[in-house]
């Protein structure tokens, strides 16, 4: 019996030190909680499908050479104005949601992107009604791409899941596109119960959000499913995560004019004036020291 009873002691105390090491670790838990995420996928893709790689920074200047005259052509013949309007029409306005997705057939993972209308003070949780962008527009002449690709990047949302951020901007958009970001949203899953998450500013890229130097406006949204009916009040004071590692990093984006916070609880946003309007302290707070930094260094 002294055995088992050692044993059983044993495991015990192996447990114990088990579950104190994930709740002390918030990467670990993190990953756990990811990893049992995905478990819902009945055929999830095997660990050794090829990764997206790199976008080649080598392109071809199509600048180097003046554009043809095109008389015939009745849309270049319109006024630039007018075919800028198209162009903010076409390809333009909308949140464009860029993901890592498994390409079973070639045994691959590749970035896939969908695009969903944007409208002014809309946050859209999901992608039921899609838009997608004429990108086909930009093949129709050398002309017309020059004058308009830009205006992709500049004059939308791109949405990325914060586990694939990184891969999704190297291999989905490319290193040359980071001047011309305007607006980004990151998508978390989970609601941040815990401070921990703030305390941990290496699951979001920041590195590359710092390299988008015209960047304006950046989202960070939190998603949750639950049971239950209403989202759980954070056990911390939200105003106090501007002093965490998080905050900092964020105050470190000096071209941001606008910043949400937002949740999204059971697929429906959360009005965090009524929720816990301490998370609307913290985004003015974050914009007023970056604001205050701005006029430092001027």
């Amino acid at each position: 019996m002294a055995p088992l009873l050692k044993l059983a002691l044993e495991i015990a105390v192996a447990m114990a030190v088990a579950v104190r090491l994930i709740i002390t670790s918030p990467i670990i838990l993190y990953n756990i909680l990811r990893k049992l995420q995905n478990d819902d996928d009945p055929h999830p893709p095997p660990s050794w499908y090829t990764r997206p790689t790199r976008l080649s920074t080598n392109r071809i200047d199509l600048a180097m050479r003046p554009c043809a005259a095109q008389s015939d052509s009745l849309f270049l013949s319109l006024p630039r104005e007018l075919r800028d309007c198209i162009y903010e029409e076409a390809l333009g306005g909308r949140r464009v949601r860029m993901d890592v997705a498994p390409d079973h057939p070639n045994r691959r993972h590749r970035v896939v992107s969908s695009a969903a209308p944007r409208e002014e003070g809309d946050i859209r949780v999901d992608f039921d009604e899609m838009d997608p962008l004429c990108i086909s527009l930009l093949r129709s002449c050398r002309q017309i791409y020059l004058e308009s690709h830009s205006l992709v990047f500049s004059h939308n949302t791109f949405v990325f899941n914060s586990e694939s951020v990184r891969t999704c901007i190297i291999a989905g958009i490319g290193d040359w596109a980071f001047p011309a970001l305007r607006s980004v949203c990151i998508d978390l899953d989970g609601f941040p119960a815990e401070r921990w998450f703030f305390d941990s500013p290496e699951l979001i890229s920041f590195d590359l959000l710092e390299q988008m130097k015209r960047l304006r406006r950046l989202d960070f949204q939190f998603n949750q499913i639950s049971w239950k009916k209403d989202p759980p009040i954070a056990r911390y004071d939200p105003r106090e995560v501007q002093k965490s590692a998080w905050g900092q990093r964020v105050c470190e984006l000096s071209s941001l004019e606008e910043l949400r916070i937002i949740f999204a609880w059971n697929w429906k946003m959360v009005d965090m004036n009524v929720s816990d309007p301490r998370w609307n302290d913290l985004e003015r707070g974050l914009l007023a020291q970056i604001a205050a930094k701005r006029r430092k260094n001027l």
